[in-house]
């Protein structure tokens, strides 16, 4: 009777730790890319072949090098216009980004290159073990 019990018991175990082992096929694809959100490496915009050239767990496709994002939310939009129009020429605060070209100092330039990068978002991964740079991708690091 020990011996069924301990069978019983490894059985358990072994279907919890397969419960945890990660996403299971059959989920939504929110992006229409053919490839499940919680494999996808970036769940937002259309990438079939997954290319992530920095092996990082965020598809390039999500990894756009924003550099006019104001308000740091990840995207570069109307906010980030009207953070850089009440900083123009000014020095903004460490705390603030609307120096979008690294001149210390918000002018023209960096409306030109907001005006570039309007629109552009970072992330989403759905890939939640990613090991990423939260500024550089919404992944969730496990």
């Amino acid at each position: 009777m020990k011996v069924v019990h301990l069978v019983f018991t490894l059985a358990l175990l072994l279907v919890a730790a397969g419960a945890t082992a990660g996403p299971l096929p059959g989920g939504a694809d929110s992006d229409g890319d053919t490839v499940e959100d919680a494999f996808d490496n970036c769940v937002d915009i259309a990438n079939a072949s997954q290319t992530d050239t920095d092996h990082n767990g965020c598809g390039d496709a999500c990894s756009a090098n924003i550099t006019c994002d104001a308000n740091g939310d990840t995207s570069v939009g109307a906010q980030d216009f009207t953070i850089l129009r009440m900083q123009f020429g000014n020095t903004p605060p460490a705390n603030i980004s609307a120096d979008c070209n690294g001149d210390t100092s918000v002018g023209s330039q960096d409306f030109s290159i907001l005006r570039m990068q309007f629109g552009n978002t970072v992330g989403p991964s759905g890939i939640t073990t990613a090991q990423c740079d939260p500024s550089s991708c919404r992944c969730t690091p496990q």
